[in-house]
């Protein structure tokens, strides 16, 4: 895939920009999976389309989307999904993405998956934390401004969810930080 299989660490800048949002999804009080949406620039977003919108209409269908998800998966798996989580400060090994669909609106394409966690976690008695980026910053993720974290199924966990720059993360020669979503409940 022309955007995501080029990540060089001696690029100077970002080439390709995301507006990221992060969902914790609950069962029974217990993190289960962790939902990503992405959405891409226009101009990455051109590319995109331009590759995989086999009929030109703008939009992705659902082979269309599979043909995304085909294309981009197995390039972000030697990157670790740009999905880091820590179970307490334990980073877990890359979990490949489940329910990928990829969709464009209005020339912006987005991008959503689950990534499942391999055990539930109760963010009761265990610290749980997330960060997506790009670790080559080939790729610059930041959160969303509005609704970037979110909870779904939490009924009666109460929890909540701050946001850090993670200076122990830092990369791209220590000069990027990654933007830390920690899950707080009580």
């Amino acid at each position: 895939m022309a955007g995501f299989a080029g990540a060089a660490p001696a690029a100077a800048h970002p080439h390709v920009f995301v507006e990221n949002r992060v969902v914790f999804d609950f069962a029974d009080g217990k993190v289960q999976a962790i939902g990503v949406t992405w959405a891409f620039d226009e101009i990455f977003s051109g590319d995109l389309l331009m590759q995989f919108d086999a009929d030109g209409d703008g939009t992705f269908d659902e082979l269309e989307s599979k043909a995304v998800g085909e294309g981009v998966l197995p390039n972000l798996a030697q990157f670790h999904y740009f999905t880091y989580v820590y179970v307490d400060g334990q980073l877990l090994d890359p979990v490949p993405p489940s329910a990928f669909v990829a969709s464009a609106r209005d020339n912006v394409v987005t991008f959503q998956m689950t990534v499942p966690l391999p055990a539930p976690v109760d963010p009761r008695g265990q610290a749980l934390a997330v960060e997506v980026n790009d670790r080559e910053y080939y790729v610059a993720v930041e959160l969303a401004e509005s609704d970037p974290v979110m909870l779904a199924n939490a009924d009666g966990v109460p929890c909540g969810a701050s946001i850090r720059e993670d200076h122990e993360n830092a990369y791209f020669g220590g000069f990027v930080y990654p933007q830390e979503i920690a899950l707080q409940c009580r």
